[in-house]
């Protein structure tokens, strides 16, 4: 049986971040290499839709006795965090073809996934900020700003989203990463950048927006009342009496 290909970035104090190296987005956070490993088990439902929407086969792990650690390497902050934050061996490999067109299709799946979780909430909640967490609105503007950031790795300027435009900005700035992605020399090693804290490679650019995308689609749906209506408004009186304070 063949496994899946996982890297596993190490927190300098405690969390663990795995990663499956051949479907970029599908990676989890765990206190150590055993709790992450499992909850990438538990998320590969989830992201077995992301992979049918991208068009790929896929065969579910039932266990992570199906995972193969091929690497680990040290974290920084950012993995403490729960988040990618540093290369592996393979962001450094030179793109085939073959490669930036897989890579292409899945990180699109993923974004159209978040997508689809923000708009399975009705509009006028979107900017319902919850206990804990930001408001629908917030995190699509985050999302968007952070890819703003991704799209700088390539070499374009950064700019800040303006949030009067956001649907606008969005299909460009994804369109701009794709087209940038595309325009990556075949079988030709790149040199790591460094920019915003990170050293980047064209894998690496593209692997950390489809890791974001995912992150906060399964957040948006893991809230409880993402379809329970009353539930919406309730919090959407309570943001309002908080807004009068």
């Amino acid at each position: 049986m063949e496994k899946f290909a996982v890297a596993l970035e190490l927190g300098p104090k405690r969390r663990v971040f795995a990663q499956a190296l051949e479907w970029i987005g599908w990676c989890r956070a765990g206190k150590d290499e055993a709790t992450a490993l499992g909850h990438l088990v538990t998320a590969g439902v989830r992201y077995a839709q992301v992979v049918e929407r991208a068009g790929f086969p896929f065969v579910l792990p039932s266990s992570s006795e199906e995972f193969e650690v091929v690497e680990r390497t040290s974290g920084t902050a950012t993995t403490e965090f729960g988040a990618p934050g540093v290369l592996l061996t393979s962001d450094q490999e030179a793109l085939e073809e073959e490669d930036i067109a897989r890579l292409s299709s899945l990180v699109a799946a993923c974004w159209a996934t978040f997508d689809d979780a923000l708009y399975g909430i009705p509009a006028g909640l979107h900017e319902v900020k919850p206990v804990r967490g930001r408001s629908p609105n917030a995190m699509r503007l985050h999302l968007l700003e952070t890819d703003q950031m991704h799209l700088s790795a390539f070499g374009p300027a950064f700019q800040k989203p303006d949030p009067a435009h956001l649907a606008e900005q969005e299909a460009t700035v994804r369109e701009q990463i794709l087209a940038q992605l595309r325009a990556v020399p075949r079988r030709q090693a790149i040199a790591p950048r460094r920019g915003y804290g990170f050293l980047w490679t064209p894998r690496f650019a593209v692997r950390r927006p489809a890791w974001h995308a995912l992150d906060h689609a399964w957040e948006l749906q893991d809230r409880g009342y993402m379809n329970n209506i009353a539930t919406w408004q309730k919090l959407r009186l309570l943001s309002g009496m908080r807004t009068k304070k």
